[in-house]
């Protein structure tokens, strides 16, 4: 009886206190939009957490090579948030999905969710989130084909980053800017705007950022005939890469090095190039790096004048390039075998 007694005196303060706050309401109707409340809170809780709950299920899922089950679960996700309205939510759905649409080649869905990334940055007033948005559409626009639409949206991005004086901004505004100059044959430009964006790349610390540069300059100078800048380039990446601690960027910069010091025929920089390109256990590796193993001990082979294991490694390689389909590769490897071949017969 206690019990029922305190819980009468609790409900007739309450209501005693509703009235007393708003005399006009029916008695009935502060309790049927207190119980409205928090049927409201309670749906909109647990909606919240099932949209958590998708978040972790796509990076699982993605995690375990599942795309189609990552992107279902990030879609999901941002319809959720964007019920609810939370806008942090929402971002943090997009992001991913974004990302993984685009190495899923899948450029018309990824484009759309930019948009809608794009929107929601505007709407929050994050100007970050916009330039990032601008360039990722910039670069989805690039991969499809669009170059023209692609170049547009990324100088939107620098034009916000440089408003902004973000330099981590500018730099990745300028870095993409070359690829679009790169693949359209403009090797001039795209030198130029690698050459800046490494500045403002280096001035912002974005030690990644920089390392992807510092790899496509590289690159771009091996078309120019430019070797000596182009080492110099790989070593700038392979540093940056290392201070990132990205091991991806590394090996690229350590196969860019490799490649040069085995046409020069410099063994001081050749071996131990070799050796940290090799440190990691080559079945750690995905298949397009472990092709980079296989390419990096065939040139320290050969240098050698050990041709029996250059072509060991080469054949490797070329078995690699062909479940993966790497044209050049397979091409530079089937040339570089007809090489060895006439070597081992002179030898």
């Amino acid at each position: 009886m206690a019990a029922a007694f305190s819980y009468s005196w609790g409900l007739s303060a309450l209501l005693l206190g509703t009235i007393a706050i708003s005399p006009g309401l029916a008695q009935t109707m502060p309790i049927e939009q207190q119980l409205n409340m928090q049927r409201h809170n309670f749906e909109r809780a647990r909606a919240q957490k099932t949209a958590e709950r998708l978040l972790e299920e796509g990076d699982r899922s993605l995690a375990f090579g599942n795309e189609a089950r990552a992107i279902a679960a990030w879609q999901e996700a941002f319809a959720i948030f964007s019920r609810i309205g939370n806008q942090s939510g929402m971002t943090q759905a997009i992001e991913p999905l974004a990302a993984t649409l685009v190495a899923a080649e899948r450029f018309d869905d990824a484009a759309t969710v930019l948009h809608q990334q794009l929107t929601l940055a505007r709407e929050q007033g994050d100007q970050v989130t916009q330039l990032q948005a601008l360039n990722n559409l910039g670069m989805v626009y690039l991969q499809a084909g669009e170059i023209a639409r692609g170049e547009a949206a990324i100088n939107v991005a620098l034009k916000l980053a440089e408003e902004l004086a973000n330099d981590a901004g500018i730099g990745l505004s300028l870095s993409n800017l070359g690829l679009a100059a790169r693949w359209s044959g403009d090797l001039v430009s795209a030198q130029s705007y690698y050459e800046s964006a490494v500045d403002y790349r280096t001035a912002a610390s974005d030690w990644l950022g920089l390392a992807h540069t510092s790899n496509n300059l590289g690159e771009v100078y091996r078309q120019l005939d430019a070797d000596e800048e182009a080492l110099s380039a790989f070593l700038v990446a392979r540093q940056a890469a290392q201070m990132a601690g990205d091991r991806a960027t590394l090996f690229t910069a350590l196969d860019g090095i490799i490649a040069i010091a085995a046409d020069y025929g410099d063994g001081d920089i050749l071996q131990p190039a070799v050796t940290e390109r090799t440190a990691v256990s080559v079945f750690e590796l995905p298949m397009a790096q472990r092709l980079g193993f296989h390419l990096a001990w065939a040139r320290y082979y050969e240098f050698q004048e050990d041709y029996a294991e250059a072509q060991a490694a080469y054949e490797a390689g070329l078995a690699i390039a062909e479940d993966i389909d790497a044209a050049a590769q397979r091409t530079f490897i089937l040339n570089q075998l007809q090489e060895l071949a006439l070597a081992i017969e002179e030898s």
